[in-house]
């Protein structure tokens, strides 16, 4: 059994996603080093993950959690990546004090939220199918640039997005993103009423954000897509947004895999935008700290 699978059989009580963060973070560190992670020093294990992290703080956080868990559980000597770690919680907070007079420019989630019921009410419903999308999944620009399609029968080009509106759901099909080579095709099922009634008075075969046949180019899509959110923010707010209600919440690492999944990111990019608990803490990772 390799030190990586004897480390995670002590961690069944997590969740199949920490699980899949642990191979890759794994798999990414490994490719750095001569030996296991067990068998190299702690100064080859900083480099590596210093050269993982491209001077990112909360990337190197991240990355240092692992080898800091398998090392400690074989009972190896962590003292300099605790020393790391240690330096990294201190530049975290510097970076989370940042973060917060950065978010309070911000509008709060409920904002949002009542605007997007508020579009619902009134009838907009391209404008709030649009909102709907982005700040229940924390998705792109592009992953919002779909097909309305009436069957699966209609959405067999894997060079698209559709949404296929169904009897009970709509199947959100999203084939072409940013991060596609590294997460593959996305397939999420919506099943709110409110949501099924607006997509339903669309018409099919039309391009949600053009509302006809013809597809806007890529590079309009933002410019687009801003004259249609709360405020005229971007897509990338509305992220910051998700990522600051996750700080009120209790289950924040639940969340974070969540959106990691949706938006198809790498759950240490997520710590670009989340580094405070609702206590203005910073929250370890999955560690024995």
């Amino acid at each position: 059994m390799t030190e990586l699978e004897e480390f995670i059989t002590t961690k069944s009580q997590n969740s199949p996603q920490t699980i899949k963060n642990y191979r890759t973070q794994y798999k990414s560190i490994r490719a750095l080093l001569d030996n296991d992670i067990n068998k190299s020093t702690q100064p080859e294990i900083l480099d590596a993950v210093k050269e993982l992290s491209n001077g990112n703080v909360s990337n190197e956080w991240t990355y240092m959690n692992l080898p800091f868990m398998i090392r400690q559980h074989h009972g190896y000597n962590v003292d300099l990546i605790q020393k790391r770690r240690d330096e990294l919680k201190k530049l975290r907070e510097t970076h989370v004090q940042t973060q917060k007079e950065n978010y309070q420019s911000l509008p709060m989630m409920k904002a949002v939220q009542d605007f997007t019921k508020q579009l619902y009410k009134n009838k907009e419903y391209k404008k709030y199918i649009i909102n709907f999308l982005i700040i229940n999944y924390g998705v792109r620009n592009k992953d919002v640039d779909v097909l309305i399609v009436g069957g699966a029968k209609d959405a067999k080009d894997n060079s698209k997005n559709y949404l296929i509106v169904k009897a009970n759901e709509v199947e959100w099909r999203i084939n072409e993103y940013k991060t596609l080579q590294s997460y593959g095709a996305k397939k999420i099922t919506i099943k709110s009423k409110p949501f099924l009634e607006a997509i339903k008075t669309l018409p099919l075969n039309t391009w949600l954000l053009s509302g006809n046949e013809t597809q806007l180019k890529e590079s309009g899509l933002g410019t687009t897509i801003k004259r249609l959110l709360y405020n005229n923010l971007t897509e990338t707010d509305y992220f910051k947004i998700i990522m600051n209600d996750i700080n009120t919440k209790p289950n924040t690492t639940q969340l974070l895999e969540y959106y990691s999944g949706t938006r198809g990111t790498n759950y240490a990019n997520l710590l670009k935008y989340y580094d405070v608990s609702k206590k203005g803490e910073i929250v370890p990772d999955d560690t024995d700290m």
